[in-house]
């Protein structure tokens, strides 16, 4: 039997051979186009990290060259600083200086600027540090003038402009800063000054005094210019209260002795007479209006407080006791005295006259009794906010407690003056004012007094000037002081500049003023720094 076999079919080599080439095609292909991806996405991060490199270069760079144009700014800043801080801020002028001054300054001239630098500005500094390069000059212009009775201020802006700049580098970086400069001219209210030492020592007894008295004077946060003692060549400090004593009265006087006893009777609604003037306290008054407080005398015991909205003095002396109230807000005025009480839909002048000495003076509290107590241990406000008042006496004054103004903070010894608009100058002029006759014209704080005694005001005193008595004391004065001679007894003195009088002059407008014209470089401050673009 045959078996039947069936022929086995072979596949197609040709079929196979084609799907293998076709195989092969596409795999090169997407190999091929995968390489262009990743090939195309390796020299796009190439590229993108050469661009990142050269910005990040070009802005550590900028960054640089910023930090080289600020350096120039900070440099010269701090230099013009440096520089008019270690100057002397005081200069006597000689008899027709002052106008000389007014009139080269209007006419643009430099003699103020020289005057104050020992040097003309413009000045240029440049300096290298690594790969930092930067130069610097500075110089200024007239900005305004003042003009006062007897004295002008002269404002000058000093611009700093610092260019920056990075070696290799091309670009380049300017900054700008621009200063306030104050210069005071002529017979300056003494408050501008913030320590004067009206005593000519010389150079070695300049430095004996600085070592031996414990003086700390607070820098500004605005005036850049570190504050110093200022030491007089001449008698800056007046005797003469003639323009006070004027405007306290209410009547003209040109001299001292053109102040009779007649006349003072007369303005003080005496019966008229040559008799002397009897002890006591006057406010005066005439059609117009109230004047000034005068006082005939010595006073025991001068307190000052505030009761609600109104500024209470209290005069205790050997004739009784006399209290003046007034309220600037509400215009009323009551003063009392050992015989009467009159009252006034006015408010007086702020300014006190003692032709004598005054033993206690210091702030205190209004009791419920209508008695006026001073206060030693607690800071309690006694200057009403808003009220200006000038104290000068003949004689020595003695302050036996703290003398604080309303809205003013003290913190850690720092005074902070904000809320205040307030102030009080206290003058001992030691000298008789009808007459020739010396007195002891000085300031004493009281050895009684609080150790740690805080007062805001403008001291001044001719004659033996300033003493701090007793012992372990350390005095902080918020104002200025101004002194014929200084006398610590090894206590501390702590003094604060105030200067409000920059922006308001009204505070000042019935404090002594220098006895010679002078030039005071008063202030330096910066206002505006600028950038290029």
């Amino acid at each position: 039997m045959k078996f039947l076999f069936f022929q086995k079919i072979q596949p197609s080599s040709f079929s196979i051979d084609r799907k293998k080439k076709s195989r092969k095609g596409a795999l090169t292909l997407l190999s091929t186009f995968m390489f262009f991806v990743f090939a195309s996405l390796g020299l796009s991060m190439l590229t993108v990290s050469q661009i990142y490199l050269k910005l990040s270069a070009y802005k550590k760079n900028s960054t640089l060259i910023h930090y080289a144009s600020e350096n120039g700014i900070k440099q010269s800043f701090d230099y013009l600083t440096d520089y008019l801080s270690q100057r002397p801020s005081l200069h006597f002028l000689i008899p027709g200086k002052t106008e000389e001054l007014r009139s080269d300054s209007l006419n643009g001239g430099k003699k103020i600027i020289e005057k104050v630098f020992g040097t003309s500005i413009p000045f240029n500094r440049s300096e290298t540090w690594e790969n930092l390069i930067w130069k610097s000059g500075g110089d200024y212009s007239l900005r305004k003038i003042e003009e006062e009775d007897d004295y002008f201020k002269v404002m000058y802006e000093i611009e700093v402009i610092s260019e920056g700049m990075l070696k290799n580098f091309k670009v380049k970086k300017e900054s700008s800063l621009k200063t306030s400069l104050g210069i005071l001219i002529g017979n300056l209210p003494l408050p501008y000054i913030p320590f004067l030492l009206d005593k000519n020592l010389n150079l070695n007894q300049r430095k004996e005094f600085l070592e031996k008295n414990t003086i700390e004077l607070i820098p500004s946060e605005k005036n850049k210019i570190l504050p110093k003692i200022n030491f007089s060549e001449d008698e800056l400090i007046p005797q003469n209260i003639t323009p006070q004593l004027s405007k306290t009265l209410k009547i003209k006087i040109f001299y001292p002795q053109d102040l009779s006893f007649s006349k003072l009777r007369q303005a003080i609604g005496l019966e008229i007479s040559n008799e002397p003037i009897p002890d006591g306290v006057y406010l005066i008054k005439d059609d117009l209006g109230l004047g000034g407080i005068y006082v005939e005398g010595d006073v025991k015991e001068m307190i000052m407080a505030i009761e609600e909205d109104f500024q209470v003095l209290s005069f205790n002396t050997e004739k009784g006791n006399w209290i003046l109230k007034f309220s600037p807000s509400q215009g009323k005025t009551f003063f009392s005295s050992p015989l009467e009480t009159r009252f006034y839909d006015l408010i007086p002048i702020g300014i006190i006259i003692v032709n004598g000495e005054i033993s206690s003076l210091g702030g205190g509290t209004v009791l419920p009794s209508g008695d006026i107590s001073l206060i030693k241990e607690k800071e309690i406000p006694c200057i009403l906010n808003g009220i200006n008042i000038s104290i000068i006496a003949s004689n020595k004054i003695t302050i036996s407690s703290h003398i604080l103004h309303q809205g003013v903070k003290w913190e850690e010894g720092i005074p902070y003056i904000k809320d205040s608009s307030s102030q009080l100058n206290i003058f001992s002029a030691g000298s008789d004012f009808f007459s020739d006759k010396q007195k002891e014209g000085k300031i004493i704080i009281d050895k009684n007094s609080n150790e740690d005694i805080k007062i805001q005001a403008s001291l001044t005193a001719s004659g033996n000037g300033f003493s701090i008595e007793g012992k372990g004391k350390k005095v902080h004065i918020l104002g200025s002081l101004h002194v014929s001679d200084y006398t610590s007894n090894g206590n501390t003195l702590n003094l604060k500049h105030d200067e409000r009088h920059f922006e308001d002059k009204d505070l000042i407008v019935n404090a002594p003023r220098t006895s010679k014209q002078v030039l005071y470089l008063s202030f330096f401050s910066p206002f505006e720094w600028n950038e290029s673009q």
